[in-house]
Order: structure tokens, then sequence, then C-alpha cells
């Protein structure tokens, strides 16, 4: 019970980095053509949930990272909610057949991931929303920006993911009778 809360109060504070305090850090950098990416810290949540958590409660726990993300960054409802379950499954079938428990393969494990949930939204847009239009250049700089998020992301992500093992290696409080 208490690894759960920790994990949906981590979730806030990872929800109020990304979306409000991170990309204003972001700004007192120099713009570039590819803009100022932000890491998606719910991203790096949602792949610690499919790699340890192999339950309804973490597939339940990767659809509200998603449409939290949704809610509070402005976007279409649903596109992050259906790009973190499908990286939670893709992340939980993975690691049902290869060994990834060593930091290395998490971190490439977290830029795939990244990579993947990019082009599952951008999939999404593009077949219910073609009056939106991709341009031909669009792609193109969306695609390296999502690079940049996923290498942004898989830097983060092994102290992120040495927090939230921490949090579930907390005992449990007796109760007082």
């Amino acid at each position: 019970m208490r690894a759960g809360v920790l994990f949906a109060l981590f979730a806030i504070v990872a929800l109020l980095l990304q979306t409000s305090v991170l990309p204003r850090a972001a700004t007192i950098l120099p713009r570039s053509a590819l803009g100022r990416p932000t890491p998606d810290l719910l991203l790096i949540m949602c792949v610690y949930l499919g790699l340890h958590q192999h339950t309804v409660g973490g597939a339940v726990g990767a659809f509200f990272l998603g449409y939290l993300e949704d809610a509070f960054s402005g976007s279409a409802l649903g596109l992050n909610a259906f790009g973190m379950c499908l990286v939670f499954t893709i992340v939980y079938l993975t690691s049902r057949r290869l060994w990834v428990d060593n930091a290395i393969s998490k971190v490439v494990l977290v830029f795939l991931a990244s990579v993947l949930k990019t082009l599952a939204v951008l999939g999404l847009v593009a077949v219910f929303r073609p009056e939106e239009g991709l341009s031909n250049s669009v792609p193109r700089y969306v695609l390296i920006e999502a690079m940049l998020v996923a290498v942004l992301a898989a830097v983060l992500s092994p102290p992120i993911f040495a927090v939230l093992a921490y949090t579930e290696e907390l005992p449990e409080e007796e109760e007082e009778e």
C-alpha cells in the first residue's frame, strides 16, 4: 500500500516537473533548430512498471500515467494513454523473454520505449487527424526531437529507477491493535 501511494506521489511530482518546471528551465538554453526537448519522466515510470509490476495494477498504472499526461499537456485525450499502454505491454513482454535486469539494458529499453511511444502517437495523429496534416518536413524534425527526448529519458532513467526501487523496499507499517 505504501509503495503505491509513494509511486502516485512520484508520478505527480514527475508530471509537475515534466509539464511546468523543465520546459521553463529549458528556456535558459539557446534555442536550436530542434526546439527545447524535455525528458518524458512519466515514460520512465511506465517502463519501471512494465519491468517490475506484472499485474493488472501495473497496466492500470501505465494507463493513468498516460491519461494524466494527456490531461495536463493539452493534447487529445487518449494519445499518451495509448502510448503508455503500448509501452507497458511491450516492456512487460520483453522482460518475460529477455534478461533486462542490468542498468545498460534498462537504459536501452527506456530509449526504445520513448521512440516507440513517439511513433505510436505520430501514427495515431496521422490516421485520426489527417486535417492537422504532417507536412514532409515535420516528421523528420519530430523524429529528431523524439531521439533527443529518448536520450534524455535514457540518461535520467537509472536514478529514477533507483528511487522507485528504494520505495518498494521500504517495510510496510504494522497496524496497531
